[in-house]
């Protein structure tokens, strides 16, 4: 069983939180790998990722060539119709993999064209929360380039809660949206009820990022070595690409452009795609906690004991 909320996830040493995102990311698919469904939101998250950051690339490739109207002309489309839209397309596709989700559990077989057609209805809700996780993405933004000093640090500090907040709440939220069809109004009461519900075996993963900070950690790293290598393989290149050479600012070095946006490309694209399988293991984790919460009857008899591991991040006896 877990322990309380003084031994929740985050204050578990780095190594476990390592070992029980592994789990996590790991059974998400597996335990309710009874419905490949659930897997179509994801890949159409991922096909949305890769076309924008490609289209990204393309541009600045342009910009270096006698093309970069056509690069300006896509980074304006990017500005103003992709990157916006994104943020409703990606709501709306972790609302299909929500509805899905519960639906698998509660012993249903559903196409991802039926969890479409039901999300159909929420839009203006899925709208509303998108739009919240918009702004909740320039403050972020804003909060990264605060200036220094006292006050600084204290708005940097409640901004940075606020947006912990909503990402949690945001998970929260999607089943509780999905599943109870209800006006804001009555889901949000109904959320802040849901914490005095929580039984005390699963009180110690409530509130929690599980996964984000951990891949966040470790990405970091995978980064820097990729954008090091990237620098040293343009400094290489500049002797035989001359056309492509440019002074990097922080050595005051010539090397070629060419190969570190080949690089940035890549460890983008990579990061996207980590970024989508991250987002659906909350969606999934997030769904199970609501539905075994909040309708513990609706969950199919054959699999509570599996989705009350799962939940407490405990391997089965029996093999997945």
């Amino acid at each position: 069983m877990l322990e309380t909320i003084t031994n929740t996830f985050t204050k578990k040493p780095f190594k476990e939180r390592l070992k029980d995102t592994g789990f996590l990311l790991k059974h998400s698919f597996t335990v309710i790998g009874k419905d490949k469904d659930i897997l179509k939101p994801a890949y159409r998250m991922l096909f949305y990722s890769i076309l924008t950051t490609t289209l990204f690339f393309v541009a600045i490739f342009l910009f270096f060539t006698k093309y970069f109207p056509i690069g300006i002309l896509i980074l304006f489309v990017l500005l103003f119709f992709f990157w916006p839209f994104g943020y409703f397309f990606y709501i709306r596709q972790k609302a299909d993999q929500s509805w899905i989700v519960y639906n698998t559990i509660t012993g249903k077989d559903i196409s991802h064209k039926d969890a479409h057609m039901h999300t159909k209805k929420e839009k203006s809700r899925l709208r509303f929360v998108a739009f919240i996780d918009f702004l909740m993405g320039r403050v972020k933004t804003a909060n990264n380039h605060q200036q220094k000093g006292f006050l600084a640090f204290i708005v940097r500090l409640a901004l940075s809660f606020l947006i912990e907040i909503w990402d949690l709440l945001s998970h929260y939220m999607l089943p509780a949206i999905v599943i109870e069809q209800k006006p804001l109004k009555e889901i949000i009461p109904k959320i802040k009820a849901l914490k005095s519900n929580v039984p005390a075996t699963l009180v110690g993963v409530f509130g929690i990022d599980f996964v984000g900070n951990v891949v966040k950690g470790i990405a970091f790293t995978f980064y820097l070595i990729f954008f090091i290598l990237s620098i040293g393989l343009g400094y290489l290149l500049s002797f035989v690409m001359t056309s492509t050479i440019f002074t990097f600012p922080l050595l005051n070095i010539q090397i070629s452009w060419v190969p570190v946006i080949i690089m940035l490309y890549i460890v983008i694209l990579i990061s996207h795609i980590i970024r989508v399988f991250v987002e659906s293991t909350k969606v999934i984790y997030f769904t199970i906690f609501y539905t075994s919460i909040m309708r513990p009857k609706e969950i199919e008899a054959s699999m509570r004991e599996e989705l009350t591991h799962y939940l407490k991040m405990e391997e089965t006896s029996k093999k997945s």
